[in-house]
């Protein structure tokens, strides 16, 4: 036999030994695999999260280039708004570090196919739009900027509608479209599926014309466009954004300073879509890591006590004429089986947990799809399952043993280590599991809070049903007659109508107001709704002056308003308004002056997350607008209601189609998900932590016990009280848990501050109460693991223990 096959030979004798040695300890076994898959997988599941939301590319051509911009007035606390048809113009036309830049409007458009009217998403598109997001179309063509500045009657679909309404079908070009009220338009291309990840459920492109867009006044002070950009190669987003404030610099030295005290920010397309989310993310993949820590600490522990345990037996072994090097590798061959087997394990609890985190992630997070166990995510499950072994085993015991004499004489004391640099293992693995459980408790401390909000409006059993109408016919004989028709419906008790519902951002506006004849340069920017008489008292909103609109608040009387109190003192100060005048520009070619009739709360439009916005509220009778929510109020809840306003609708006109319809209620359940995944995720994590770190302490409390046994039996037969034995051993765990919780409580604020929490509504700064539950939660978990230990220990028989002695 060659001197190779030789040593293979001796390898995998070696691999025989220790996978025997592994199957005649299965409680040291199961145990190690079961710690360290339960690491791996929580990690891999994160890391699986973390790589399908951030770290993978957006789907789009050089989609790092792909930026949003937004606009943004820091004096009147704005920090996400849009642009007026002045500043897109401006901005799209000349503006440096861009290679295409394009404003866009977002709209409903109902299409019929001579059976029934189906709503259709839709973008009507300025020149650029295409070129800023870099796609090109499946089939047929793109709308060129001529198309778009002559207003051709040419569409584009999207993938999705190709497929569902044309069976994928190459015909679909040159086919037309019949829209309601509207032209009929031509189909000359497909979109790829990538623009989903910007567009979403977009249907329909087609263009914007110049004379759909807000002239004269409106043109400075209504804000309603988006705008995309792509930024041109080798330039930053600090570089565009300089660009962007000399450019509104340059609007503001040019006109009557209507862009003053505006300015605008470019994010990139995957800031935009996850940018609430990402520091959570990392927070909560960080914390997916310290259980992985913690399972290695206490491997660490189970290694050191394996080894000490068989200290013996390695002695004779070494006696016998076996080299240190053999046991060693024997004892790393173990360690790599158990190694292979956690991630084996851990990628099946990583798969499971990847499958819950994205039903979990549904609605809370962007780019959901994107969470799967894919290679990237087993490599680095493998990656885990090398480093954590390898950790474990630097910190605990590879020695083989030394003093083979003494080895022997001592037969199994050994094992009653855990002593030296080890005994503090337990506090690290303590310290990390104070860190997880306070953030945890910090997570559902916020989200009770968030529960806490009142969002200034009743939402229970309050049905919406948005749409747009379009046509000729008179909106508020429409609107009117459909409230009769509504309000008949059995067990409906209010009915009114918005332009925009509470928390939906469809039909919502914001506008500059004017006081009458004031000059002051920076107007208050404010959102603006159209509503009927009785939206106030549907919704239960105080009217904290004045009076509110009536149904003689129609065209051709006094235009009046209602502003929200946050809009009336930031207007008139501590000076009562009633009866003040503003100029409003919201329809025409100038301003509309109105006068305020009433003051009413604030109420919470966008969000729970956010303080309440300045609004200004209008007759929708003396401004009717395209945009359309009908509210229906029931005694109790009606699962049927949104199916019978439908019907409603459709008895008045059968070619209306319906955008969306919605409960208030869970409009305000879904802005609570985004805190609610990860206070459920985090809580996972640290209840695992807690278990890990308990057991920790507990196997430490055990070693420490056992290997006093002769002393704890010794000083009983001497006279020495259980309870002070109990309390001797007790005190030891106690004085390294501590510290490690202690450590822990002060980690815990590094790791708040790195996962930036705000944007799902909890504050970063951890409260007093949280840390103290946390800590004081912590300390009595270590403490109950190390008094069991020693209980059993005040219990020990002196007899008994003088003869383990021998």
């Amino acid at each position: 036999m060659s001197s190779s096959e030789s040593m293979l030979s001796a390898r995998l004798a070696e691999l025989r030994i220790g996978l025997r040695r592994l199957l005649r300890a299965p409680g040291f076994s199961l145990s190690a695999i079961g710690m360290l898959a339960l690491g791996i997988g929580l990690s891999v599941a994160m890391y699986s999260a973390l790589n399908g939301v951030l770290l993978n590319s957006l789907p789009l051509r050089d989609s790092h280039a792909v930026v949003v911009l937004q606009a943004q007035n820091l004096s009147q606390g704005i920090e996400q708004a849009q642009f007026t048809t002045h500043e897109a113009e401006s901005l799209a036309a000349a503006t440096p570090g861009f290679a295409a830049l394009a404003y866009y409007w977002w709209y409903s458009v109902g299409v019929f196919d001579g059976e029934r009217a189906r709503d259709v998403t839709a973008h009507m598109v300025g020149p650029g739009y295409f070129a800023a997001l870099g796609v090109e179309p499946v089939i047929g063509r793109l709308l060129s900027d001529e198309d778009i500045h002559q207003d051709r009657p040419y569409a584009l679909l999207s993938f999705g509608e190709w497929q569902r309404q044309f069976g994928g079908s190459a015909a679909v070009i040159g086919q037309r479209l019949e829209l309601i009220d509207e032209a009929p338009v031509e189909v000359i291309g497909v979109l790829p599926p990538e623009i989903e990840v910007f567009s979403g459920e977009t249907e329909l492109w087609r263009p914007l014309p110049a004379r759909m867009l807000p002239t004269d006044a409106l043109q400075r002070s209504m804000r309603g466009l988006p705008l995309i950009g792509r930024l041109q190669p080798g330039t930053s987003i600090a570089q565009a954004n300089a660009a962007l404030d000399a450019r509104f610099r340059a609007l503001a030295e040019q006109q009557t300073a209507a862009e003053a005290g505006w300015s605008a920010q470019a994010l990139t397309l995957l800031d935009v879509l996850v940018g609430d989310t990402r520091s959570a993310l990392w927070g909560a993949f960080l914390l997916a890591l310290l259980v992985l820590l913690i399972a290695a600490a206490n491997l660490a522990l189970m290694l050191d006590a394996r080894q000490l345990a068989r200290r013996r037996e390695l002695a004779v072994m070494q006696a016998l004429g076996a080299s240190p090097a053999r046991l060693r590798r024997e004892l790393l061959i173990e360690l790599a089986a158990v190694s292979a087997l956690a991630v084996l394990a851990g990628s099946a609890i990583a798969w499971a947990a990847v499958e819950l985190l994205r039903e979990l992630a549904r609605d809370s997070l962007a780019r959901v799809d994107g969470i799967q166990l894919d290679g990237a995510s087993l490599g680095f499950a493998v990656l885990l399952g090398l480093a954590v072994p390898v950790l474990a085993a630097l910190v605990g015991s590879l020695k083989p043993g030394a003093g083979s004499a003494d080895a022997i004489r001592a037969g199994g004391r050994g094992m009653l280590g855990a002593g030296g640099r080890r005994r503090w293992l337990p506090a690290l693995a303590l310290a990390l599991s104070t860190v997880s459980l306070v953030a945890a408790f910090n997570l559902v401390g916020g989200l009770w809070r968030l529960n806490q909000v009142e969002p200034g409006y009743a939402s229970a059993n309050v049905h919406a049903m948005q749409f747009f109408r379009t046509g000729n016919e008179a909106f508020v004989p429409f609107t009117e007659r459909l409230m009769e028709s509504l309000a008949a419906i059995p067990g409906v008790d209010q009915v009114a109508l918005t332009s925009a519902a509470p928390l939906s951002s469809i039909g919502s506006a914001s506008v500059d107001i004017r006081l009458t004849g004031a000059t002051a340069p920076n107007p208050l920017q404010a959102g603006l709704r159209r509503v009927s008489p009785g939206y106030r008292a549907l919704l239960d909103i105080p009217l904290l002056g004045g009076r509110d609109f009536n149904a003689g608040d129609r065209h051709r009387t006094q235009p009046v308003a209602l502003l929200s109190q946050s809009a009336a003192r930031r207007l008139f100060g501590d000076a009562d308004p009633i009866g003040r005048q503003l100029s409003l520009p919201i329809q025409g070619d100038s301003p509309i002056v109105h006068e305020v009739v009433g003051v009413i709360a604030d109420i919470r439009n966008d969000g729970l997350r956010l303080p309440p916005a300045p609004e200004v509220l209008v007759p929708f009778a003396q401004s009717p607008r395209v945009g359309m929510t009908f509210l229906a109020r029931s005694r109790s809840a009606l699962p049927e209601l949104g199916a019978q306003m439908q019907a409603q609708l459709h008895a008045l006109d059968p070619r209306q189609p319906v955008t969306r319809q919605f409960v208030l209620d869970a409009a305000i359940a879904d802005e609570l998900k985004p805190a609610r995944f990860f206070a459920l995720t985090v809580g996972a994590f640290a209840a695992v932590a807690l278990v890990l770190a308990v057991l920790g302490v507990y196997a430490v409390a055990s070693l420490q016990q056992r290997r006093r046994v002769a002393e704890f039996g010794l000083r009983l037969a001497v006279g020495a009280r259980p309870g002070q034995l109990a309390a001797s051993a007790l005190r030891e765990s106690a004085i390294g848990s501590v510290v490690g919780v202690a450590v822990g409580g002060a980690l815990v604020f590094a790791l708040l501050k790195l996962a930036d929490l705000r944007a799902l509504g909890i504050e970063g700064e951890v409260a007093p109460q949280v840390l103290i539950g946390g800590i004081a939660a912590m300390v009595l978990a270590a403490l109950l693991a190390a008094a069991v230990p020693a209980l059993r220990a005040a219990r020990t028989a002196p007899l008994q223990a003088l003869r383990n002695d021998q």
